[in-house]
Formats: structure tokens, sequence, C-alpha cells
């Protein structure tokens, strides 16, 4: 049975998802995917190119449907997709033709793995996860659940990122560390340190930003 793809979140991720899914000929033609359409309460959406189906909040699962959590807030994708998970709604993982996944790589429901990612091996992606385009994964890293790795992102060997973990563009972890569950970690710092829960850190090396 050939299914449809329901993309929550219109905005430039969810946007970028789309066109990537598109040009995805193996997974669309492995997954069977038929129609891939957006939910976003901007209704205006509805009039212009883009296939808008529904807001969030009006949106009822269908039994052919899967649902990809497009939006870039860690905290606000968890809440929309226990609020979609709560109407019954199944979930979709896109892996993109263009990435690079290596052995006994686990990944969750509603994960996003954009085009020109490397994973190495022994790899745990959780649920709701987004890897955006060119970054790369380390071999036995661990990723907690509605993370997001913006674009060039490099994380290296036996990292654990914990749950709703922000990482900023072209930021690095060094091997070996962790970051705590909804730490953000900003565009271009080098992480050398174990990084705690909620902590925002900046530069290289990356210190901890006091506000």
């Amino acid at each position: 049975m050939s299914k449809r793809v329901v993309l929550a979140g219109a905005g430039g991720f969810g946007r970028g998802v789309y066109s990537w899914l598109e040009s995805s000929k193996n997974h669309l033609a492995r997954e069977r995917i038929s129609e891939i359409v957006f939910i976003d309460d901007r209704v205006g959406l509805s009039k212009g190119e883009l296939p808008w189906l529904s807001t969030i909040s009006e949106y009822s699962p269908m039994p052919y449907d899967e649902v990809l959590c497009c939006l870039g807030s860690p905290p606000l994708r968890r809440k929309v997709s226990l609020d979609l998970a709560g109407r019954g709604a199944r979930f979709h993982t896109f892996i993109d033709d263009r990435a690079t996944i290596g052995a006994r790589v686990t990944v969750g429901d509603g994960v996003v793995i954009c085009p020109g990612v490397v994973v190495s091996a022994d790899v745990t992606i959780s649920s709701h996860v987004h890897i955006n385009f060119n970054c790369s994964v380390g071999h036995d890293v661990k990723i907690g659940h509605n993370s997001t790795l913006s674009p060039a992102v490099n994380v290296m060997g036996d990292v654990i990122i914990e749950d709703s973990v922000f990482l900023g563009g072209s930021a690095t972890i060094l091997p070996r560390l962790k970051v705590g569950s909804h730490a953000t970690i900003g565009a271009g710092a080098v992480v050398t340190a174990q990084v705690p829960r909620h902590d925002t850190v900046v530069g290289n090396p990356a210190r901890r930003l006091v506000r």
C-alpha cells in the first residue's frame, strides 16, 4: 500500500526536507510514497505552491499517513510530536539517498538525515533527531531524542548527546565527551569539555555563555 508523508512545519527546514524527499528516488520507491503534503498553522500556505493539507491542530491522521516533524526547535518538536502521537500518528524516517550510513547504525522513528551526511559505525540515533546537510557523526556516538545537528556539525567518536540538544552550524564536539540534555552549542563552537544540562556554550574552545 502506498503512503502519504505529512510534513509538520513549512519553515525553511520543512521546505528543504520536501525538496530532498522529492529528489530521493530510491527512498520514494522503497517506502512506496505517493504524496508529500504539509500541515502548518499558516493557513495562507494553501494558496501558494506548497501542497498544504491543514493546520497542525486540525490534522487527523489517516491510516496511510506517516508524519515527519520538521520544526527546528527541539522543545517545540517534542511537544508537537507527542501531541500527534496522541492522535494516533505514525512517524516516517527519512534518510536521504545521498547520505552515507555505516554498519550497525540504529535510527529511530521520525528521524531526518539530510544530503551529504556521513554516519560512522555503531551509532544510535534516537527518535525525532534532525541531522542537517554535510554533518559527520563518528563511531559509537549516541544522539538523544529531539536533538538537532545544524549544517556541517562534526561529532567525533564516543560522544553522547542527550535529549533536546541544539548544535549550531559547524560546531565540533571532540571525542568521548557528553553534552547534557537541553544544552545549546553555538555556531562554530569547538567543545573540548563536558557540557552540563541546559548550558549554552560558544567559542573555541567553547565556554559557558554568561547572561
